[in-house]
């Protein structure tokens, strides 16, 4: 079953593995998304740039035997102009990673609150929410510019080439596009061959977070992430507040000691 603790771990797991190459064993930590860097849970506050919108993340696997593998999520996010973020999260197509108790999609509410030094996992199916104080998040402004987005680092040997693709316009922003190609050399990992991972990247500066990517590894399948339905306006500031008549959870997965929600 895939529980809160489970949640808070991935999360956890996800943030340290924004923009690290593919592993062996599965698909790269950055197929999950919403654990990553374009939906906020890495890098500086952003201040001064509302936006809601929504996100997907399309993760497709093709077999040997032609067999084809999809797994899904989506997410309505928003960003208020004190930085606050909310990613309303819905995993679906994912075995048991997206899956509730019943079988079901799961959906969980990620709430970023660098104003209070508090962030809040919230389960509405168990009625709970997981608050745990977030460090001292140094300058706000100019978050980092993912230009990987999930894609490669010079690791193992591996050869990067980087390609700028201009400015066009993505859901009604501008975007700058970066193409990066890692080949990892004949031998490395085994192979006989080089293999090639391509990520191309489109970075909002207006937005400051990346508004598509997709990645195409030949060990894993292919990646896409794209946010639609973009909103500059202000969010309703209710978005980034705990729901009253939860049980709050203090601290990380593990802690004890829940206390009602005032």
């Amino acid at each position: 079953m895939f529980g809160s603790r489970s949640i808070i771990l991935l999360v956890l797991a996800g943030a340290c593995a924004f923009a690290q190459p593919p592993h062996r064993g599965g698909p790269p930590p950055g197929d999950f998304a919403f654990m990553r860097g374009e939906f906020g849970f890495a890098g500086k506050v952003v201040t001064g740039a509302p936006y809601t919108a929504q996100a997907s993340r399309t993760f497709t696997q093709t077999l040997a035997d032609g067999t084809h593998i999809q797994r899904s999520n989506t997410a309505s996010v928003a960003r208020d102009s004190q930085g606050r973020t909310r990613n309303e999260e819905t995993m679906s197509n994912m075995g048991r990673l997206g899956a509730s108790a019943s079988g079901a999609s799961k959906t969980t509410v990620f709430i970023h609150d660098p104003v209070a030094s508090m962030s809040y996992v919230v389960d509405s199916t168990a009625h709970t929410v997981r608050q745990t104080k977030i460090a001292a998040q140094g300058q706000h402004g100019r978050g980092p510019r993912p230009d990987a987005a999930g894609g490669p680092h010079a690791r193992g040997g591996a050869n990067v080439t980087t390609e700028e693709l201009g400015t066009q316009v993505i859901q009604g922003v501008n975007a700058t596009g970066k193409r990066i190609t890692r080949t990892v050399a004949a031998g490395v990992e085994g192979n006989d061959r080089a293999i090639q991972i391509v990520t191309e990247t489109w970075y909002s500066p207006d937005l400051q977070m990346v508004v598509m990517s997709k990645t195409s590894d030949p060990r894993f399948g292919e990646s896409t992430y794209q946010l639609t339905n973009i909103t500059r306006a202000e969010p309703d500031p209710a978005m980034f507040t705990v729901p009253s008549g939860y049980t709050v959870l203090q601290g990380g997965p593990g802690r004890r000691g829940p206390k009602a929600a005032q």
